[in-house]
């Protein structure tokens, strides 16, 4: 790459990380990080005052939805890319993406790899690691529901209890119990409200988003949607 460096903002909770994270990206000479910060509602406007090219972003923060701060830059900042550094990857790996980050990576990869993604991602490149890129191709052995474990979802996302649910569905509260905990196994989940929120980001995306798209994994090869 030639030119001026990338300017890079990093997105964290933790101050130990993000400010860890800013001094191992500011080694690469190519990366110019220009700011930390914590999630604050200040950061869309940060993007679009610096003209921020990428945003290094932790999935789990605690002052707000990730997923709507993402919507958020890629609404008011087409310029800036998000990438995205996660513990875990799962179900909401695919509505991160649909939001409009351009990548994901799980926070154990190495600096190096994390460098040579925010370039990627900058040139236009998705960059994902392997693990996040079952979810966004649908591969994952966690990604896939049936009829009925769908129809369960989304009576518990409306608030639905069991006993309304075997009710509404002609099953015993048992087996609605059994459902529940297959959803929570396969989607990576642990209580109601994250069930909600799945049927939320899931219904918002469409199958349509999900096409024509191509994923540059973080060893470099490339995986085709389609």
């Amino acid at each position: 790459m030639t030119g001026s460096k990338v300017s890079v903002v990093v997105v964290a909770d933790e101050l130990l990380f993000r400010l860890g994270l800013a001094r191992l990206l500011s080694e690469d000479d190519h990366l110019d990080v220009i700011a930390v910060s914590h999630g604050d509602p200040n950061l869309v406007e940060l993007c679009e005052k610096a003209s921020v090219d990428v945003v290094v972003m932790d999935l789990q923060l605690s002052r707000g939805d990730s997923i709507e701060m993402i919507r958020s830059i890629a609404s008011a900042c087409p310029q800036t890319k998000t990438l995205i550094l996660t513990s875990t990857a799962d179900w909401r790996v695919r509505p991160v993406m649909i939001a409009g980050a351009a990548g994901v990576l799980l926070k154990d990869t190495s600096p190096q790899a994390i460098s040579a993604a925010v370039i990627s991602v900058h040139l236009g490149d998705q960059v994902l690691c392997a693990e996040a890129a079952e979810w966004v191709l649908g591969t994952s052995r966690n990604s896939h529901l049936t009829q009925r474990e769908s129809d369960v979802l989304h009576m518990v996302a409306q608030g639905a209890r069991n006993a309304e649910i075997a009710e509404k569905l002609g099953l015993g509260e048992k087996t609605v119990r059994n459902y529940v905990s297959r959803l929570y196994h396969k989607l990576a989940l642990s209580n109601r409200a994250q069930v909600a929120a799945y049927a939320l980001h899931t219904d918002i995306e469409g199958d349509e988003n999900g096409q024509n798209r191509e994923f540059v994994p973080a060893d470099g090869a490339v995986v085709d949607s389609q």
